[in-house]
């Protein structure tokens, strides 16, 4: 499987830890994502507890975001929730509601108890954009993410993929409203990623998270592209961790 990295390949957890060391990396936050089957592709279902088993055996390396289904094939959203960051002790939820059964947008009303209950437990929210969040290019436009920010100004809201090929509109949303992040993770080197890129020397640098998006590129691959970029030294030392420490509540 050429491009994949050995340890996703292989399913080996001791090598994906050797690719970080290789790498350089100290930490790592492990994005889950929990959707059922749809449009030909697999449902994943990998349970939250699996996760945190591999967060509380490495400790020192991994940060756990529990997968949360929206549509409720893979149990209440709500109970979920509270389940993962109380008991499983994650550090926030990750949601692809334009992937679940309710088939909806990130702004759909039926998803605000749900948003209300991240506010209260003070965790951020992952939301999956990109050009494969659902059936239709519309489906991943930052409209919808920026009336949720509108709507709760003390949630952290993290959009991964960054809502390609909607760059210059996710910086919109992003200026507007300091608690939306941007992780445009392999998307950064798509076309039209490079506002990201020129927003990340001003505003952006505080709202910009560095992520691989693995195992779709191996980890040294993927951060020596970022480092290729040449931002300043003070923007690499926020993308790459005050960031993420900032919004998931770790120590910097």
């Amino acid at each position: 499987m050429k491009g994949l990295p050995k340890s996703y390949v292989n399913e080996s957890i001791p090598e994906f830890f050797a690719e970080a060391d290789s790498a350089g990396i100290d930490k790592l936050i492990c994005v889950h994502r929990i959707v059922p089957a749809a449009g030909g592709s697999p449902a994943c279902g990998i349970p939250n507890e699996h996760i945190a088993d591999l967060v509380s055996g490495n400790p020192e390396k991994l940060v756990g975001v529990a997968g949360i289904d929206v549509g409720g094939d893979f149990g209440d959203p709500l109970s979920e929730t509270r389940k993962a960051v109380t008991k499983l002790r994650m550090r926030g939820i990750h949601i692809s509601p334009t992937r679940s059964a309710l088939a909806t947008h990130a702004d759909d009303r039926r998803l605000y108890p749900l948003y209300e209950m991240c506010v209260e437990l003070k965790v951020p929210i992952v939301i999956m954009t990109g050009p494969f969040a659902g059936p239709s290019i519309e489906d991943t436009h930052p409209k919808y993410i920026q009336r949720v920010a509108a709507d709760f100004p003390r949630l952290s809201i993290v959009v991964g993929h960054g809502c390609w090929p909607f760059t210059n509109e996710m910086l919109g949303v992003a200026y507007r409203h300091e608690n939306v992040f941007v992780s445009p993770d392999a998307y950064l080197f798509m076309p039209g990623s490079e506002v990201f890129v020129e927003a990340a020397k001003g505003f952006l640098q505080d709202q910009l998270l560095y992520g691989s998006a693995y195992p779709v590129r191996e980890l040294d691959v993927c951060l020596d592209l970022f480092l290729a970029l040449n931002l300043p030294s003070g923007v690499y030392s926020k993308t790459l961790g005050r960031n993420a420490a900032r919004v998931f509540g770790l120590p910097i």
